[in-house]
């Protein structure tokens, strides 16, 4: 019997052990940013040869930016997979997405040479400032259309 206890013992002292270290790694993942769950806005790529492209803007003042390109065929290219998270604020009918540290650049994803200043303006290299009003958004090329 007291085998027993002392092996039940030993199990629950390691488990919490164990559950400590997971509480920890959570606390540092916390600093990412946690995206609502109720959109406010959305647009997504019309289909196209080029890339499949979305842009979720939610009411925690969140947003979510995905893009998948299509390599094209007889190429071997591997897809650009870009998904990122961020802030955004609100100007009247702009919004100011803030991408922090982006691994792309936003003028070649916001690129002005397939749009003009009153569907967005890119800031910096972090932000960028869309017109919500518009019914379509070109990002990369791709016209991507308010859901």
């Amino acid at each position: 019997m007291w085998k027993n206890i002392i092996i039940i013992g030993l199990l629950i002292t390691i488990f919490s052990c164990g559950s400590k270290k997971t509480a920890v790694e959570n606390s540092e993942n916390s600093k990412e940013v946690v995206v609502g769950k109720i959109n406010t806005v959305s647009y997504k790529s019309l289909g196209n040869g080029v890339a499949s492209i979305s842009l979720q803007l939610f009411e925690n003042d969140t947003f979510k930016f995905d893009l998948k390109s299509i390599p094209q065929p007889g190429e071997n290219e591997k897809p650009v997979k870009i998904s990122e998270k961020g802030t955004y604020i609100t100007e009247g009918n702009w919004k100011i997405l803030n991408f922090n540290n982006p691994k792309f650049s936003l003028a070649a994803i916001f690129d002005k040479q397939y749009s003009n200043a009153s569907d967005f303006q890119v800031i910096d290299n972090e932000k960028v400032k869309i017109n919500t009003a518009k019914n379509a958004l070109p990002i990369w090329g791709v016209v991507c259309e308010k859901q």
